[in-house]
């Protein structure tokens, strides 16, 4: 059990995410972009259905809480998502203001649904940052989108956060017709 096993408080102890079929190398090396460390070993819950468990925090390895479980859309989602995206072409009112919730997520992500993971520093972020920047890795391109607001951007909550966000369609905690918002998240003390 770790740290979050003997915290007295109430917390999030996990997010439960999913990939679409046939992309689960793709949702792993992105989950590790994020900085997270993805168990190599699938496991089965109460139902027979399998999950990968992500660790945010590489010291942390509690497999039920501070965890995100990983696992692949189920048919019920995906016969939803399949039939959303088809209306979506098909009906114009539909299909823009889907494309105009994408582009607020992707440039103006403030009150789009979304979790967070927090970094302890500004320097434990950073190079995070930096490899979403960099990414090389020619699959993940265009899968993803960035956008970092700084403490000295006129957006910022506060002097003390930096937030960014990054918008996939890689991995769900809803629809991922949708799109999934995710903030990285790291606070100083107050000066």
């Amino acid at each position: 059990m770790g740290l979050f096993s003997r915290y007295p408080g109430i917390g999030i102890n996990h997010v439960e995410v999913l990939y679409n079929r046939g992309e689960r190398a793709l949702a792993t090396r992105f989950l590790e972009l994020l900085g997270c460390v993805v168990e190599p070993t699938t496991q089965k819950n109460e139902t027979g259905s399998t999950y990968i468990i992500v660790h945010p925090d590489r010291h942390e390895d509690d497999p039920v809480n501070n965890v995100m479980y990983l696992s692949e859309v189920r048919e019920q989602q995906h016969d939803l998502e399949r039939i959303l995206s088809s209306r979506a072409g098909q009906d114009a009112e539909l299909g823009t203001a889907l494309e105009a919730y994408k582009a607020k997520a992707r440039s103006r992500p403030h009150g789009i649904p979304h979790f967070g993971l927090r970094f302890p520093t500004f320097e434990s972020v950073e190079p995070v940052l930096e490899r979403l920047e960099r990414n090389t890795d020619r699959e993940l391109a265009g899968r993803f989108s960035l956008t970092v607001v700084r403490p000295q951007d006129p957006e910022a909550l506060t002097a003390d956060m930096i937030q960014a966000f990054v918008y996939t369609d890689l991995i769900a905690s809803g629809l991922f017709c949708v799109g999934q918002l995710i903030e990285l998240q790291a606070q100083r003390s107050p000066a």
